[in-house]
């Protein structure tokens, strides 16, 4: 929306012929300022893969380096061995007035030459150094002679204050271990957990594998691992986590790293304004390398691959498999309260927003009565389907919301400003951090947009959360920035005494747009596949009372099987078959006894029966009349896994949601609010529990 804004400025600033008038001084601004801005952007990146390039040198080592080499010059001596005097033969023939400047550029050239040398040899010898692993072996407190020595080697090579990527050229290729020793440690885990004859099949197993296939593929695997330098990690990415088309709630993790016993200010916006800009301080330290790469044990670098991706990055859904979309900045996050997504700008013409102005963008949609349009309170559900669904789906989003989704996917982050408090409270405290975890980790379902790399849950009480999406990175790394991000946003931003982020509120600053989805009634389409399923149903019927049903002529061949002692597998695994639901309906066939149009209320609710499985259901049901249908729902009370008021919910939502595919289901289901007197329809719950396990429990739902 704010490109759309800046291009309608640009036009109205053109005359009818098409003459162009004087721009406003400010879009002149805005227009150098954001060019600026991208620039100085590129250029840093280029100066950042420079300087993790050249560790453990620097750029004035190449200066002192080729200065060493002018000085010798000018002392008649030759430290290149007659090779300045090659490159200069290789250079274009200027003439003698310069001469001078051919040997500097061919003193340039050396000393760049020498000083990349030098750098790849440091990098060599630290990757040799990093790939020793006996100090991890010393015995806890205390430390070698030759593990210090070494230590001390890897700090010189190292250089004295290395950068987040400066250790990415020098680390060691991740080793492929061997398959005999991968496949010991196997059995000697499963033998535990095994019986004798069972683990003595997979020993034969695992021999035959070792015999067999194991060398071939050993042999690729280490050829892959001379190509990358980590045999597994793309792979791992790719089936684990981007080839999964399961809901991305099963890989979702978050960080309930909040304060237990305290929360710095009760009031949500102020609490969002300096969680955001302090995520956002620690995104510009990100682009600068000045976050410290992670040490392990103080002293062993690791990688720092998975924190490139940590902001503006979104997963996006395939029909096979998704991908990670990373754009290299953005200048906004997306925000989600109460069915609603606005876009709320984090930047100005002077830099990153204050954390107070923030506080006022997060307050205004706190404030805004709006309701959420149709579809939308509900359309962040989709990110938590399963990924093909999702993928088939964002495709029809994309053709008609394609600015709200662009600017949703293209946020820095999501935040999703909830409700309803959270946290620690000492009167229940366990049933409390229970709340607290699932509200995190899966909210309403729809109230996250879990494609996003990490969602920021802000609390009505002011608690704070992190859900994130487990493909980009691991635990420790969304561990490092909430770190970074509670201790800046209490300890060094805080809060003034009244609550509010410290500073001043800036009335001139634009207020959050609202995001329009225009999406169209998911309705034609749902009707359609709605008659497909009726009328498979109805032949499915027909063929059952013209005899051509399937279940009876299975049973008949299954009893004939056995009579004849004849085995067939495919039989038996039809009649061991569980069916958990059982139904059944109770035909009205006297219907010139009952005059249900003039009297509605002399009406029959039918008959129910028991479940015939112990977690299964029992379902009745009867059609009275035009205009009600009567649903009888049985289940066993010994059973953890049914419950008959929850199935019979479920059947009454799928009953409107069908009622809403038809024009005059519509407005009733909008007026529908759950069982009672509504538009001439009666409904009664009436429920029946008993102590013996093995009596069923029921509910009647009319």
């Amino acid at each position: 929306m704010a490109e759309a804004h800046q291009a309608s400025s640009l036009l109205s600033s053109l005359s009818s012929d098409g003459a162009e008038v004087e721009l406003s001084s400010s879009v002149w601004q805005e227009i150098y300022l954001s060019a600026l801005r991208s620039w100085k952007r590129n250029l840093w990146r280029v100066w950042n893969d420079f300087l993790a390039g050249v560790v453990p040198a620097t750029p004035l080592s190449w200066l002192f380096l080729f200065s060493t080499i002018q000085l010798a010059c000018l002392l008649q001596l030759d430290p290149s061995l007659g090779l300045m005097e090659k490159i200069k033969e290789l250079l274009p023939d200027w003439g003698g007035q310069h001469h001078q400047l051919q040997g500097l550029l061919a003193a340039a050239v050396f000393a760049s030459c020498l000083w990349g040398t030098l750098i790849f040899t440091l990098h060599v010898a630290l990757r040799l150094l990093l790939s020793h692993h006996g100090w991890l072996l010393e015995p806890h407190g205390t430390m070698s002679s030759p593990t210090k020595t070494w230590l001390a080697l890897v700090r010189i090579f190292s250089g004295r204050h290395p950068r987040l990527f400066s250790f990415q050229r020098a680390l060691p290729r991740q080793p492929v271990p061997g398959a005999q020793e991968t496949v010991r440690k196997y059995l000697e885990s499963m033998r535990p957990v095994l019986r004798d004859d069972a683990f003595d099949s997979v020993v034969a197993l695992a021999n035959d594998f070792l015999r067999l296939q194991a060398p071939r593929l050993q042999l690729y695997l280490q050829l892959k691992s001379w190509c990358a330098s980590n045999y597994v990690s793309d792979w791992w990415e790719e089936f684990v986590y981007l080839r999964s088309r399961g809901s991305l709630v099963n890989s979702t993790y978050y960080m309930m790293q909040d304060f237990l016993y305290v929360t710095p200010t009760p009031l949500q916006a102020a609490r969002a304004g300096n969680a955001v800009h302090t995520l956002l301080l620690y995104r510009h330290l990100l682009n600068r390398q000045e976050i410290p790469p992670t040490l392990l044990m103080g002293m062993r670098p690791l990688c720092s691959a998975q924190y490139e991706r940590m902001f503006n990055t979104t997963r996006i859904p395939g029909v096979e498999k998704d991908y990670l979309c990373h754009l290299q900045d953005s200048q906004h996050v997306a925000v989600f309260h109460q069915g609603r997504f606005f876009r709320v700008g984090t930047h100005s013409s002077n830099g990153l927003l204050s954390p107070r102005a923030l506080e006022q963008q997060f307050q205004y949609i706190l404030d805004d009565p709006s309701p959420a349009c149709p579809l939308e309170e509900h359309l962040a559900a989709l990110t938590a389907a399963p990924r093909s669904m999702w993928a088939q789906v964002r495709e029809s989003v994309k053709t008609h919301a394609a600015t709200a989704l662009e600017t949703v996917e293209g946020a820095a982050f999501f935040v999703s400003l909830d409700s309803e408090p959270a946290g620690l409270t000492r009167e229940n405290p366990a049933a409390s951090l229970d709340t607290y975890a699932h509200t995190l980790l899966t909210g309403q379902g729809h109230d996250r947009w879990f494609d996003k790399s990490f969602t920021l849950i802000v609390f009505s009480n002011g608690k704070l959360g992190l859900s994130v999406e487990h493909s980009w990175a691991d635990c420790p790394v969304a561990g490092h920035l909430w770190e970074f991000t509670l201790a800046t946003e209490c300890f060094q931003l805080g809060y003034a005494t009244d609550g509010h982020c410290k500073g001043h509120p800036d009335p001139a600053l634009p207020k959050p747009q609202r995001l329009q989805w225009d999406l169209p009634k998911q309705d034609q389409q749902c009707l359609a596949l709605f008659r497909e399923a009726v009328d498979k149903h109805q032949a499915l019927l027909k063929a059952a009372m013209s005899g051509q049903g399937i279940d009876r002529h299975l049973f008949a061949l299954y009893i004939m099987s056995r009579l004849l002692h004849m085995q067939s597998p495919f039989l038996t695994q039809v009649q061991s078959q569980q069916w958990l639901l059982s139904t059944s309906q109770i035909p009205v066939q006297q219907t010139h006894l009952f005059d249900v149009h003039n009297y509605p209320d002399y009406v029959s609710s039918g008959g129910g029966f028991g479940p015939a499985h112990d977690h299964g259901y029992g379902v009745s049901y009867i059609f009275m009349g035009e205009n009600a249908i009567s649903f009888h729902i049985s289940s066993k009370q010994s059973s953890t896994e049914t419950d008959s008021h929850r199935l019979g919910q479920h059947i009454e939502d799928a009953l409107l949601d069908v009622a809403s595919l038809f024009q005059a289901g519509q407005q009733f289901k909008r007026q529908f609010t759950g069982l009672g007197e509504s538009s001439g329809w009666k409904y009664s719950n009436l429920s029946c529990k008993t102590v013996d396990p093995n009596i069923p429990k029921s509910s009647t739902n009319l």
